[in-house]
């Protein structure tokens, strides 16, 4: 099923659940309701926001569509900001001690843009004979800026989204909620007629394409996924949207579920939306019912970023390796049939991209994500959960900042994990680079190199994932041997610049010219820990083991290769991380060993 075939059939089940808006209305994010009397009259400020954390954030809510705006001044139906309903907006003005302060005020067009909004809802609410309607007319023709004081308002509530309620002896209601405010925008179409590409039907077809808000970072007004903005993409003389007709219903079925699938829920729901470097992954579930969907939704989010608690954690894990290993068929909630889609989307100029579709099964997907999992186990373990794709791409990046990450790499590794299919080359270029700029070989590191490698048509069945001391791989041996020059330097005498920071990068790459010289550094480190009166004599002599152990598999004069290519670089960090990590796992092992050679060592 298409894209928009699919967000389709969902706005479907949405808007008979209530997460959907209905044609001609849109979810935007609210924060007040002024409530007004049958005589337009002020009762009170209702404040709809909820607490985050320690903040106050807008409750999203079903209003009449709002038509974009940039640059221009266009007035909303029965909802706007202060500056267009009240005629106000924050000020930052000096006061008398010197310092900026917020004010009530106006800026250079807040008056013009409070001018639109009474002619335009003047003109919609004439000769309207619903109580509520003529309420807010009332309201309208007796508002004046200088009416918004306490202690109605606050100056919290400047440039924020007010909508009207209306209140009378049978209760409290919003106003654009009454029917009458419904039929009065029921939307009428003056559009050509054609043959919809999406639902095959025939009806208006849409001239312009919803925006799309909340992929990071495009513009907070949102974005096109569909659009003609440029004579180059048209033909035949057809303008905009009629160069690939999709119908007006449709159009908006496709843009509401998109935005509510992007949404922050407030209502205590799973969010169906994390980022993953530049991309922004949504995912939904096409369940027989909104129970299966809900669980599964749940633990898809869950898949793609663990939780933290134990309980949601052991959940998840027997969940998805249930259905992994065809082990679901008791419980209904984890049905493999069931329909799973995820879509990558990346901002680009003013409209969206599209980093990946992936559409498939929930047996599908749990496999590919299992998958993903083993290929990343490395022993010691550096996580404590399954790991979340996105928090590997902090390890590419200079810094470990989100905006350093490398541009279209979340996209290529999501497509990999979702579909079973190898790693992209890339994301081990970038390990790498990250492992020879810096030294850093932590274990996150080392599994996104295992990753990658396991996943390698000529390398399925390797075992990365502990310490291997059989595998006479040069690359992983060589990696091996760095370590445990390391540790004895390290043993020996604590250093400024370590070979770590000197020779780390270019051993991984040009072995046969960096190794020589390490062994005369080892050679003299060694020396000096055979002839301490403490613990570093033993460590001298587990170094030492390691050192001859390996040595004993690779010939350092004759198998030591030139350069070393990028998987077998990959393979040098992991045999480091193992053999290093191997010195750390029983310290008291050190001691042994000292006693157990101490005669042979003097």
């Amino acid at each position: 099923m298409t894209i928009l075939g699919a967000l389709t059939k969902l706005y479907d089940r949405m808007a008979e659940s209530g997460e959907a808006p209905r044609p001609g209305w849109s979810t935007e994010q609210i924060s007040f309701a002024l409530v007004i009397d049958e005589h337009g009259r002020v009762l009170r400020v209702a404040d709809r926001r909820v607490l985050s954390g320690k903040k106050a954030r807008p409750v999203p809510t079903v209003v009449p569509k709002s038509e974009g705006r940039t640059s221009g001044v266009k007035a909303f139906c029965l909802w706007d900001k202060t500056s267009y309903v009240f005629g106000v907006t924050a000020v930052d003005r000096k006061a008398e001690d010197g310092e900026n302060h917020i004010v009530i005020g106006q800026g250079k067009r807040t008056l013009q843009e409070h001018a639109a909004f009474r002619e335009s809802n003047l003109a919609l609410l004439k000769g309207n004979l619903d109580a509520g309607l003529i309420a807010l007319r009332r309201f309208i023709v007796g508002w004046s800026p200088d009416q918004f004081v306490a202690p109605h308002f606050t100056i919290e509530m400047l440039d924020q989204n007010f909508v009207f309620a209306f209140s009378d002896q049978t209760g409290e209601q919003l106003i654009h909620q009454r029917p009458a405010a419904i039929r009065l925008l029921a939307p009428v179409s003056h559009a050509i007629n054609a043959q919809c590409l999406v639902t095959g039907e025939t009806g208006p077809v849409a001239r312009l394409h919803p925006k799309i808000r909340g992929v990071m970072p495009a513009q907070s007004s949102g974005a096109s996924l569909v659009s003609f903005n440029s004579a180059a993409y048209e033909s035949q003389g057809k303008t905009q949207g009629e160069n690939a007709p999709v119908s007006e219903r449709a159009a908006f079925a496709y843009g509401a579920a998109l935005n509510a699938l992007l949404a922050r829920r407030t209502d205590g729901g799973t969010e169906r939306h994390l980022r993953v470097g530049d991309a922004t992954v949504v995912f939904w579930v096409d369940a027989p019912t909104s129970e299966v969907a809900g669980w599964q939704e749940i633990w898809a989010g869950q898949a793609l970023s663990p939780p933290g608690e134990e309980d949601e954690l052991r959940t998840l894990r027997e969940a998805i390796r249930n259905v992994a290993e065809g082990r679901s068929a008791q419980d209904p909630r984890l049905d493999p049939d069931t329909k799973v889609y995820l879509l990558g989307l990346a901002p680009n100029a003013a409209r969206l991209s599209v980093r990946f579709w992936a559409p498939g099964t929930f047996g599908d997907f749990a496999r590919n994500i299992q998958q993903f999992w083993d290929d990343l186990a490395i022993d010691p373990s550096p996580w404590d959960r399954p790991p979340a794709a996105w928090a590997l791409l902090y390890e590419t990046a200079l810094q470990r900042k989100a905006e350093n990450i490398p541009p279209l790499l979340g996209g290529a590794m999501m497509q990999a994990v979702l579909s079973g299919r190898p790693l992209p080359r890339l994301l081990l270029s970038a390990v790498v680079a990250r492992i020879r700029a810096d030294g850093d070989v932590n274990g996150r590191r080392a599994a996104i190199c295992k990753a990658v490698i396991s996943r390698m048509s000529d390398t399925k069945g390797e075992n990365l994932v502990s310490l291997d001391p059989e595998s006479g791989d040069p690359a992983y041996c060589l990696g091996r041997l760095f370590a445990a020059y390391a540790y004895a330097e390290q043993s020996f005498a604590k250093r400024n610049a370590t070979i770590r920071d000197k020779y780390l990068a270019g051993a991984s790459a040009t072995p046969a010219r960096i190794f020589p010289l390490l062994m005369r550094g080892y050679e003299r480190n060694r020396s000096g820990l055979m002839k301490a009166q403490d613990q570093r004599r033993g460590c001298g002599v587990r170094a030492d083991k390691a050192v001859s152990a390996i040595l004993e598999i690779i010939d350092i004069g004759r198998d030591i290769p030139t350069s070393l290519s990028l998987e077998a670089q990959g393979r040098f960090f992991i045999g480091f991380y193992h053999q290093w990590n191997a010195f750390f796992e029983k310290p008291e092992l050190a001691a042994e060993a000292a006693a157990e050679t101490g005669d042979e060592e003097k």
